[in-house]
């Protein structure tokens, strides 16, 4: 048999997955680790510190304040064959994507059409191959010890501006990937560790502004670079044979202990959760469908079947396989598979089935994804199936509602200092988060996608963007109502200022709740983004009168509406193509808020009253929600009036509600006179027929005719 360093490394990855379809492991044994289990942990160890190391060195290497600030940033070691061993904390989103990258050059016979040599770094932010949309951009580099490929490192960020045509690279009008920017899918950028200039240029004169782009590259190389050089040292000090062994070992180890936790935590069954998210932006708008059939095998296995995804179409609210996979994992680590050696390993253990086609597996690689549309619909679903499964097992601090949407402002034009510029204000990054069984969620604290994100200073986006915060708030009734209720996002009043040519827009998501709340919990209200032009905001500043900070005390009558003069124009989900704002005028901008957990009328009293004396929640919430009470001068409850007013309000619940049959009877009624809204008819119209065995559940469920149309 040819050795190691003889066969291809295609050929060595067609063996391992071979292996792996054949046996269900990875590896066939793992006799490092039983052989000498303290020194396998020890390598680990090491290994991971060294992608710690260079996280760490990448995020202050970097100028882009997502980067430094937000640690939007992951870097990896891989296997010969591109399998993840270990991965530094941040953006856990892409724990495989680039995993994906790798894989992608050696199955399309990089090693030999281009070749892998010592000092070569290799870009890509090709969707399709690997990341999410266009600003996830990645590096690698392979690991070379003496002439022998030994694994690979590299290195994400998410940079904030790719030359599309609107610009920051997440636009929310376009009809094809032809308008999202530049692309460049798995393409040397350096040799013998020096970036090639041309490249430099071709970023440089395709890009509103490259400096975030570029410096990132360079931060990307110098922590893959670190990585490295560290593995090749480790080489030498555990020696090459156990090294490859040990790497392989560390997946299939993984392999057995994601089986353990699953069976560990997971009550066996089948849970059926969905999900929807969409768009409306200027006259277009469109629903799309993200329902959920996850099975949690006996054995430890975990099966999502995605089968009545909404289809492709000519839309950026989609995502391509490798962003869904990525989303899916993202909530699988964080929730189920906390506690293991997470790597490929943990991958091989769950089962996706992505209909081909679909909004979350495009027809082909035309079709636009900045937005990926119902991939975040699908995580939503993910977690709640996976909260029924925790639950039914008896946990519940592990039961969580669903996670908070976001919008973000984005802007392109003239900068301050008279510069071309472009890109988003990720201060998103600081969302509200779900609530749980046993608590509520947190305010203005992370986003899914990066649980240790922070939402930036404001002087530093003041420094990067041409704005000025007027103020910066937690979203006032953001997060959903509940017993435990979720956290609230950030409310955001951005001034224009110094930049005399500047685009403001927003993605966002449909104009429906944003995140669903769980076992009685409310939803997190629609997201929105306003506009004010034509203010008088310089007036206003120089006589030093009040200027708006927040939402105020009344949501209803914001405090731009009451105090600030223009035209206000607000835009539900949070989606708007950028369009030029002169100078004093005003962006509004909300990130994302949680959803809520158990009946409202079961919330402490106490708890209540904080939020009131906080500014979180208002008196109206408290009163026609919380059926909660309070004394206005010091927001105090009064138990015995809170308690009578919880009986009034139950009592109305009793007096409008109605048995489920009766509901299920009303529902099938609508459904046969199509009696819809027509987003929803449209939705159902493409499911229905692009899935026979989603129609033949939907039509045996609502009892319908097997040849019902919408």
């Amino acid at each position: 048999m040819a050795t190691l360093a003889t066969r291809s490394v295609k050929k060595r990855l067609l063996e391992r997955e071979e292996l792996l379809r054949e046996t269900g492991h990875y590896e066939a044994s793992l006799d490092a680790k039983a052989e000498d289990p303290v020194r396998f942990e020890i390598l680990f160890t090491k290994a991971m510190q060294a992608t710690l190391n260079a996280r760490e060195v990448a995020r202050l290497v970097s100028a882009s304040p997502v980067t430094r600030e937000l640690g939007e940033t992951v870097f990896g070691l891989y296997t010969p064959e591109g399998d993840a061993v270990c991965l530094s904390n941040g953006l856990m989103l892409h724990v495989r994507t680039i995993s994906r990258m790798i894989k992608w050059m050696i199955r399309n016979d990089y090693e030999d059409r281009v070749g892998f040599r010592p000092g070569d770094f290799f870009f890509n932010n090709d969707p399709y191959i690997g990341g999410s949309h266009g600003p996830d951009q990645m590096i690698v580099c392979p690991i070379f010890h003496g002439d022998e490929l030994i694994g690979w490192t590299g290195g994400l960020t998410h940079v904030v501006e790719t030359g599309s045509v609107e610009p920051g690279g997440m636009g929310v009008a376009s009809t094809s990937r032809f308008s999202e920017g530049l692309f460049l899918p798995c393409v040397r950028i350096a040799e013998n560790d020096e970036v090639l200039h041309d490249l430099e240029v071709l970023v440089d004169r395709n890009v509103r502004e490259s400096t975030s782009w570029l410096l990132d590259n360079r931060a990307k190389i110098a922590g893959s670079r670190m990585v490295r050089d560290r593995i090749v040292e480790l080489a030498d000090e555990f020696g090459r044979d156990y090294y490859l062994k040990a790497v392989h070992e560390y997946v299939e180890d993984s392999l057995v202990a994601t089986r353990e936790t699953v069976k560990r935590y997971l009550f066996p069954g089948v849970y059926r959760e969905v999900a929807w998210r969409g768009f409306s932006v200027d006259d277009r708008a469109l629903l799309l469908h993200a329902p959920l059939e996850l099975t949690v095998t006996k054995d430890g296995g975990l099966i999502l079947d995605w089968d009545g995804l909404s289809s492709a179409g000519q839309h950026p609210f989609q995502a391509t396989l490798p962003c869904f996979e990525a989303i899916l994992f993202n909530a699988l680590i964080q929730y189920v598979f906390f506690d293991t050696r997470y790597n490929e390993g943990t991958f091989n253990v769950v089962e996706l089935r992505v209909p081909e086609g679909s909004a979350c597996n495009p027809p082909d690689i035309f079709h636009a994804t900045a937005q990926w549309g119902p991939a975040y619909g699908g995580g939503v679903a993910a977690s709640q199936a996976l909260s029924r499964a925790y639950y039914a097992m008896g946990y519940r601090e592990e039961v969580r509602a669903s996670n908070a949407a976001v919008s973000g402002m984005t802007y392109g034009g003239l900068d301050q200092y008279g510069r071309p510029a472009g890109g988003w204000n990720m201060e998103f990054s600081a969302s509200g988060s779900w609530a749980q069984g046993l608590h509520d969620g947190l305010d203005t604290s992370l986003a899914e996608f990066n649980a240790e994100g922070d939402m930036g200073d404001a002087e530093v986006w003041e420094r990067t963007i041409p704005i000025v915060y007027l103020g910066r708030t937690i979203h006032r009734d953001g997060g959903g109502f509940g017993r435990h209720r979720g956290g609230s996002g950030i409310y955001s009043v951005y001034l224009v200022k110094n930049s005399s040519k500047l685009d403001v827009g927003s993605f966002g998501v449909a104009p429906i709740h944003s995140a669903p709340g769980l076992m009685g919990g409310y939803p997190s209200p629609v997201q929105y983004v306003c506009r004010l032009d034509g203010s008088n905001l310089r007036e206003l500043i120089e006589r030093q009168a009040p200027l708006p900070h927040g939402e105020g005390d009344d949501p209803a009558q914001p405090e731009v509406t009451r105090l600030v003069e223009g035209k206000l124009t607000t835009f539900l989900g949070g989606s708007a193509v950028p369009r030029p704002l002169a100078e004093y005028d005003l962006w509004i901008q909300t990130s994302g808020d949680g959803g809520g957990f158990g009946d409202p009328l079961e919330r402490s009293p106490t708890l209540v009253a904080r939020d009131l004396e906080n500014g979180v929640t208002t008196v109206r919430a408290a009163k026609d929600v919380y059926g909660v009470i309070v004394a206005e001068e010091d927001h105090v409850p009064d138990l015995e009036a809170t308690e009578e007013r919880r009986r009034e309000l139950r009592r109305a619940r009793l007096a409008r509600g109605i048995p489920a049959a009766e509901y299920k009877r009303r529902t099938r009624e609508r459904l046969l006179e199509r009696a819809l809204p027509q987003h929803t008819r449209e939705m159902f119209a493409d499911v229905l027929g692009a899935s026979a065995a989603f129609r033949a559940r939907f039509t045996e469920f609502w009892d319908l005719p097997s040849d019902f149309e919408v």
